[in-house]
């Protein structure tokens, strides 16, 4: 069985071609907006402090403490994927004959 890699760079120039300039600008937009609102929130506490202070005032402790435990589970799994991609390239490193390559399959 093959096993198959896509790759975000490949898939983005062979399969959705300028369509993804487009969704550039609505993520980009989309971001603007999203500090809008976070800086009419945050101007709202007068104390100094980020996202966390801001949870607290507005949500209580708990609200806190569940978004500390959603970073810390993206930073495990953040670090797991990374550990995994890692496995197939480390080898390379010792064998200086041996070269990645990197499988793509089209739709």
């Amino acid at each position: 069985m093959e096993q198959t890699r896509f790759l975000p760079g490949q898939e983005a120039h062979y399969v959705p071609g300028p369509a993804i300039v487009l969704s550039y600008v609505a993520s980009g937009i989309s971001a603007i907006l999203s500090v809008f609102c976070y800086a009419e929130f945050a101007i709202e506490i007068p104390v100094v402090g980020g996202s966390f202070a801001y949870l607290r005032v507005e949500l209580g402790d708990l609200a806190v403490v569940i978004a500390i435990g959603n970073i810390l589970l993206e930073s495990i799994v953040r670090s797991a994927a990374v550990a995994r991609a890692w496995t197939s390239y480390f080898p390379s490193l010792f064998e200086p004959s041996s070269q990645i390559t990197h499988t793509y399959k089209s739709r």
